[in-house]
């Protein structure tokens, strides 16, 4: 799982003392097996209890980072459950985490969800986004290149702290990620774990950068 080039918390303290900014777009941590038959992806399930120790790690780590920290999550329990822990383990009390449909099921990537839940229930779902890596369409998907572009420009609007935690889910960080050339090579074996994060670095000059963080934190890429 050490992918070349990764960043980790220390590259990411760096480059906050530095004076750029970092949003770091953050699957969320741990949670239950989600029923395949669900058509809201497990909408209600909570982060396990390790979940929560993952959370409050990341936080610890970047504790202190910056003063002016900025919270965001999808609308889903489990991911909105990710920032508040992770809040907690940065000594954030009260985080103001708005919810936010854009940057999960509702976001640029999304062509129609209902098509994204029958890939879902089908067992070969890694297959089916492996697929869509590579060819950059699949069925439910909007065109990655073009959706990864929109998603940018709309988390980056959203995003007014020096840094920025934003929970998401696993296949927009992997899609995000492919678009931008920095892992291309996503499959079952190499995917993101548990708070693993894509990372936006915005230097003063205007000139963007992009990593995937690898957090260490869990081996699984599903839930217990």
């Amino acid at each position: 799982m050490n992918d070349e080039g990764a960043m980790d918390f220390q590259a990411v303290r760096d480059e906050l003392q530095k004076g750029n900014r970092v949003l770091l777009l953050v699957r969320h941590a741990e949670r239950p097996h989600i029923d395949h038959e669900d058509p809201t992806f497990g909408g209600a399930l909570p982060i396990t209890d390790n979940g929560k120790r993952m959370c409050e790690d990341f936080g610890r780590a970047l504790k202190g980072a910056s003063t002016d920290v900025q919270f965001r999550a999808s609308p889903l329990r489990r991911t909105v459950m990710s920032a508040e822990f992770i809040a907690r383990g940065m000594g954030i009390a009260r985080a103001e985490i708005p919810a936010d449909e854009a940057i999960g099921n509702g976001s640029a990537f999304i062509s129609d969800i209902r098509a994204v839940w029958q890939l879902f229930r089908d067992t070969r779902f890694f297959e089916h986004m492996a697929a869509y890596m590579i060819v950059g369409v699949q069925t439910g998907f909007a065109p990655i290149e073009a959706a990864a572009a929109t998603y940018e420009e709309y988390v980056l609007s959203q995003f007014t702290g020096q840094l920025g935690v934003f929970t998401t889910h696993d296949v927009f960080v992997a899609s995000y990620l492919c678009a931008k050339g920095v892992k291309t090579d996503w499959n079952q074996e190499n995917w993101p774990r548990f708070l693993d994060s894509a990372v936006i670095v915005l230097e003063p000059s205007g000139v963007r950068r992009y990593a995937l963080l690898r957090a260490g934190l869990s081996t699984r890429a599903t839930g217990v």
